[in-house]
C-alpha cells in the first residue's frame, strides 16, 4: 500500500513523486548529489555492513528490480505461462528475468531498438520481435502464441513512439501514445491479464475497451509498492540468484550527465542503462552511484535515496 501513501501528497488523492507538479506532492526533483529524504525512518533500507556487493549490484534495489518484480508478481505469472513483455529498456529486461524465475514457459520481448532486442535475446534467452517489421504486432503475436499470451506486461507507457494517429488524437486531449495498450489487448488471450507498468499520466483516446471487455481480460496498473520487496530482492542479489548489472552499458562521473541524458534519449552508443558516480571519498574513489533515467517516488521509490551502506549511499534517480 505504500505506493499510495495517504500523507505524502497533501494536494491530491494519489501518491507523491519527485520532480512532478503540485498534483503529485510538489517535491523537487532528485537529480542532485544530495537529496532530502522525506519519511526516511520508514523508507530506508540498510544494506548489511558485512555485504561485499559492489554498489552497482545494489543500486537497482531502489527502483528497477523492484518495479520489474512487482510487475511479474502483480500480473500473476505462473508456471507454464506465455508472457509477452512490451519494451526492452532496463525495467523490461529485468522483468524478462523474473518472468523466467516465476516459471514462464515462454517469454517474448517486443521493442524496436536492435541493441536492446539483441541484449534481451542473448542475455535473457527470450524470443524477440521488432514491432516495426510488422503491420500489426499485436495480431501477429496473437497468431504466434496460438490464441494469445496469458500475460502481457507493458513496460513502455505513454512515452513510446508517437505516430500520426497519436498526433490526431491530441485533438481529443490525448498526450503521448496508448499503442502499447492496444498491442497488449490484441496479444493477450481470453481471460488473460494485461499489466500496465509503463507510466500513463495523461488523458487518452481510443482505449481498447471492446477487446478487453468482450474477452474477459483483466487489466492491472499503478505504482509498484516496492519498499517491502527490498529485503527479499536484496537476498536474491546477495545469494546470486539474479544479477541486475548486465543492463549497465555506461558507467560515468556525474559531470557527464548532460551528455548521457542525450545519449540515453537518442539510444546512441548502444545505451541501455547509465550509472553516474557523483561523489568522491577521502581516498579519491567514487563513493556512491546514481542510477540515472527513471523516476523516484515518495513512499514508494523514495527508498532509492535511502539505500544505505557504510560509508556511502546509493541513489536510484531515473526517469522512466
Amino acid at each position: 500500500m505504500e505506493s499510495q501513501c495517504d500523507v505524502a501528497n497533501p494536494h491530491a488523492d494519489t501518491g507523491a513523486y519527485f520532480g512532478y507538479s503540485e498534483a503529485f506532492g510538489n517535491y523537487p526533483g532528485g537529480q542532485a548529489e544530495y537529496l532530502r529524504v522525506p519519511y526516511a525512518d520508514f523508507t530506508s533500507f540498510v544494506v548489511p555492513e558485512e555485504s561485499e556487493l559492489e554498489d552497482e549490484s545494489l543500486l537497482f534495489l531502489s527502483d528497477v528490480m523492484l518495479t520489474a518484480y512487482w510487475s511479474v508478481e502483480n500480473s500473476g505469472v505462473k508456471k507454464g505461462d506465455t508472457v509477452v513483455i512490451l519494451g526492452s529498456g532496463p525495467i523490461g529486461l529485468i522483468t524478462q528475468k523474473f518472468a523466467w524465475m516465476k516459471g514462464a514457459s515462454r517469454v517474448i520481448a517486443v521493442d524496436h531498438d536492435k541493441v536492446r532486442l539483441n541484449h534481451a535475446k542473448h542475455t535473457n534467452n527470450v524470443e524477440t520481435f521488432n514491432y516495426t517489421e510488422y503491420d500489426d504486432i499485436g495480431k501477429h503475436l496473437h497468431e504466434k502464441t496460438k490464441g494469445g499470451a496469458e500475460v502481457v506486461i507493458d513496460c513502455v507507457g505513454m512515452d513510446g513512439d508517437i505516430t500520426v494517429k497519436d498526433r490526431i488524437k491530441t485533438l481529443a486531449g490525448q498526450v503521448g501514445t496508448i499503442d502499447p495498450i492496444i498491442t497488449a489487448a490484441d496479444a493477450v488471450k481470453k481471460f488473460g491479464t494485461i499489466q500496465l507498468t509503463g507510466v500513463y499520466g495523461a488523458p487518452a483516446a481510443g482505449y481498447p475497451l471492446p477487446q478487453i471487455f468482450s474477452r474477459n481480460v483483466t487489466v492491472k496498473s499503478g505504482q509498484a509498492p516496492v519498499i517491502h520487496y527490498m529485503p527479499e530482492l536484496y537476498q536474491m542479489v546477495e545469494n546470486k540468484k539474479i544479477d541486475p548489472t548486465d543492463i549497465i552499458t555506461h558507467n560515468v562521473p556525474l559531470k557527464k550527465a548532460e551528455k548521457m541524458y542525450k545519449t540515453f534519449d537518442s539510444h546512441d552508443d548502444g545505451c541501455i542503462k547509465v550509472v553516474m558516480k557523483p561523489l568522491k571519498t577521502a581516498s579519491g574513489k567514487f563513493g556512491g552511484c546514481f542510477n540515472v533515467f527513471t523516476a523516484m517516488f515518495l513512499c514508494q521509490y523514495i527508498q532509492g535515496s535511502a539505500l544505505l551502506r557504510q560509508p556511502c549511499m546509493s541513489h536510484d534517480l531515473h526517469m522512466c
